[in-house]
């Protein structure tokens, strides 16, 4: 860690290190989920798109959620954050998985599970901003950077083990899925309840941003409102939205065609995919990690950004040859690599354009793009594979994601931090 750091950030990684190796290995678990959609419940193609829909959405609400944040007590919203994204996770025990064909292949209650997993991902919109604003308010922006990627490896090391251990579980027997996810659930709960134990070094900025709204209807209102004057009013937040509007179609119109390019294309096993996905991928982002960790006060989230934007490019340009296992598992190594830099400025971009105060409010406004994005984006991936090919879709993202780049690259004068 840096020398000489504040003791308040020193005093909250420690708090948050278990959270977030808990909360990662939470999200490892959680992340199999398309490829269990198609494999251990026997899904058909067009429900993950849908999956990642109703994953989503709900994100199009963030605007309302930074002022009743900002109103509740922090450890408070730690607790019920437990409750509401934990539980669901939990009872997933109660879906029915049974075994078809070869090891690994099963059938299941599809409409369960995806209601199940919405729940948990519902409550998503509260957590990320939440989380955000604590980092915003404990963290001085010479060691952000710093500290948030230390705490990223962790997690991507919970995410790995975990996922790792889950792809395995599930190659023996689909009804596995009954006891990985209520794992799931578990591991995430006592993550937000370590959360809870922050003490966050001052709320006055966010007491002053509580009183402009007196109930919830009205606080979601006046949300929208500021919303909109923020985007019109800071242009340099403007067009690093539309950077990352850009990245986002492009991510989502592939991301769901990953797990179905591995199944129907690739014929890879649990073992084979997970070694991509929770070996090869988090050890590249926790290379990644450590390096932006590393440079991320010279950097700037800019450039990280946009160098982000790059290797996704070329992440995606590559995918649409690959024909063999060691080629997706390379690939996968690139993979890790971008999701890294994409890591660090979707969730500090927004903490670094904020005003003092205005963490929630701004991590809000980004948070509800994706929302926005995600009402089309995946289906238009499966849509353009059905047309033509799993190449074509991936070439769509890739000219998006160029598109992307260079709208960002505009800041690096202006606004380069």
């Amino acid at each position: 860690m840096v020398r000489r750091a504040p003791l308040v950030a020193r005093y909250t990684w420690s708090l948050q290190a278990p959270a977030f190796f808990l909360e990662g290995a939470a999200a490892g678990l959680i992340g199999l989920s398309t490829f269990a959609l198609k494999r251990t419940l026997g899904g058909d193609d067009w429900m993950v798109p849908w999956l990642i829909c109703l994953w989503q959405v709900p994100w199009i609400l963030s605007p309302a959620v930074g002022p009743l944040l900002a109103r509740a007590h922090p450890q408070k919203t730690w607790r019920r954050l437990a409750l509401f994204m934990g539980l669901p996770l939990i009872a997933v025990a109660f879906v029915g998985v049974r075994p078809t064909g070869p090891p690994g292949y099963g059938e299941g209650d599809l409409g369960l599970f995806m209601a199940f997993t919405f729940f948990h991902y519902f409550a998503m919109i509260a957590y990320i901003p939440h989380r955000g604003a604590l980092i915003r308010t404990n963290y001085t922006p010479e060691v952000r950077g710093r500290y948030f990627g230390s705490l990223g490896v962790l997690a991507i090391a919970g995410g790995a083990i975990a996922a790792k251990c889950g792809g395995y579980l599930l190659d023996l027997d689909p009804r596995w899925l009954r006891v990985i996810y209520p794992v799931a659930g578990v591991s995430m709960a006592l993550g937000l309840l370590q959360h809870s134990r922050v003490r966050w070094r001052s709320r006055r900025h966010l007491r002053a941003f509580a009183a402009l709204g007196q109930t919830p209807a009205q606080a979601m209102r006046r949300a929208w409102r500021e919303a909109f004057t923020i985007l019109r009013q800071d242009r340099a937040f403007l067009r690093y939205e539309l950077g990352f509007m850009l990245y986002g179609i492009a991510f989502l119109c592939s991301i769901g065609l990953l797990a179905l390019f591995a199944e129907d294309e690739l014929k890879l096993s649990w073992s084979q995919y997970t070694s991509a996905l929770s070996i090869a991928f988090p050890i590249a982002q926790v290379i990644g990690s450590a390096l932006l960790g590393r440079f991320a006060h010279r950097l700037g989230v800019v450039r990280i950004t946009s160098i982000a934007f790059l290797l996704l490019a070329l992440f995606f340009t590559a995918m649409g040859f690959v024909t063999t296992f060691a080629a997706f598992l390379l690939l996968y190594c690139l993979f890790g690599l971008s999701m890294a830099g994409v890591h660090y400025g979707w969730n500090l971009g927004p903490l670094h354009f904020a005003p003092d105060g205005r963490a929630h409010m701004y991590a809000a406004i980004h948070f509800s793009m994706v929302g926005i994005r995600s009402a089309f984006a995946p289906h238009l991936g499966l849509w353009v594979r059905d047309a033509f090919t799993y190449r074509a879709a991936f070439g769509v993202s890739v000219a998006l994601f160029l598109c992307g780049l260079a709208t960002i690259q505009k800041l690096k004068k202006t606004n380069p931090g």
